[in-house]
């Protein structure tokens, strides 16, 4: 499967190449990418071609950090169309996974996963491959830039996601030796070259800390994830409307009358082909509701008054008679149960 990345990761390619007295243009037509897409920022690319353009700007600009230099123009654009994790998400560790799972499906095909090991989590990088395989009587290709651009675009990623809260502690790297003397004034923490894998390294406790949802540059993801998600088509109906009680949810915009609005069908036909298909709105909504509080509620944090607002409750005691009605008894009793039951199953696996 080819690996794609989301054209929007090139915003400012063509200002960064003029910086050089470069052709932005002739750089992407030798790259096989048409530039009209570029300008437009609309669409996917081939990782592949993402690779020879960073290494054909590289070399003819005489640009030994052009990878970082490009990832550091990224905005919040650079969390792409994941606006979905981002507004599901409380925590940078629930993002992490949440995304690690969207980015390992079409158009993607990427790989990237998360280990934890005791005070330190790694971020692996697989992204590039399909780019490993040479073909026979191809030149070897040169995956250092590629590589080093991706990190980079998934650090300002994460820095505009948790703002002050992200904190790296380390980036592992598979070259050998420095391509230039930028690393630690980009990435600000010790760079460790020669490693198995390239990682970003986090400390375990950070995945705790929260994602600023009120940041509002992250607002637009919520736009394009809703667009992107409408195009496939009727035979995903029921997906499409878990997808956007998912995103409504959290801005207490999540009723029939607006997700019907964003699908652009009358509530009543909504309604409709819900009950075609044994379904009802509200049953779909308190579904969901149940499931990502047992979520919230399975760890120390967050607090309540925070777990009832991404359930969408304009008050607090509507989420704590919710809980009731699911559980029986009250939040903070179920996080005790909860937490109390994930330490005892733990404990019984370690002997």
């Amino acid at each position: 499967m080819t690996q794609q990345i989301r054209t929007t990761l090139l915003t400012g390619f063509y200002e960064l190449v003029s910086q050089f007295n470069g052709s932005p243009e002739a750089l992407l037509i030798n790259a096989r990418i048409n530039p009209q897409q570029v300008e437009s920022l609309e669409g996917y690319l081939p990782l592949r071609s993402v690779n020879d353009l960073m290494n054909r700007a590289t070399h003819q600009l005489n640009c030994a950090d052009f990878g970082l230099r490009l990832a550091y123009s990224q905005g919040a654009a650079a969390l792409g169309s994941l606006g979905a994790a981002v507004l599901q998400s409380l925590t940078l560790g629930e993002f992490l996974n949440a995304a690690i799972r969207q980015l390992g499906e079409p158009p993607y095909n990427l790989r990237v996963e998360l280990q934890k090991k005791g005070k330190h989590t790694y971020l692996y990088f697989y992204c590039i491959d399909d780019l490993q395989t040479e073909e026979r009587g191809a030149p070897a290709f040169d995956l250092e830039q590629c590589r080093e651009f991706l990190l980079g675009v998934s650090m300002v990623a994460l820095q505009n996601l948790c703002g002050e809260n992200f904190q790296l502690e380390a980036v592992h790297l598979q070259t050998e030796r420095p391509l230039h003397d930028q690393y630690e004034n980009f990435f600000g923490v010790p760079i460790h070259f020669g490693r198995e894998k390239d990682a970003l390294i986090l400390s375990s406790s950070s995945l705790l800390h929260p994602t600023e949802k009120c940041n509002p540059s992250l607002r637009p993801l919520l736009k394009t994830y809703i667009e992107e998600l409408l195009q496939q088509g009727e035979a995903s109906l029921i997906e499409q409307v878990q997808q956007l009680i998912y995103c409504l949810m959290p801005l207490k915009r999540c009723s029939l009358q607006e997700v019907a609005n964003q699908l652009g069908m009358h509530k009543r036909t909504l309604q409709r082909r819900l009950r075609d298909r044994n379904l009802v709105f509200e049953d779909l909504l308190d579904r969901i509701r149940r499931e990502r509080a047992e979520y919230y509620l399975s760890t120390k944090q967050p607090p309540m008054s925070q777990i009832s607002n991404m359930l969408g409750y304009r008050e607090q005691s509507s989420f704590n008679r919710a809980c009731y009605r699911w559980f029986g008894t009250t939040p903070m009793r179920v996080r005790r149960q909860m937490i109390a039951s994930i330490a005892a199953r733990e404990v019984a696996e370690t002997e």
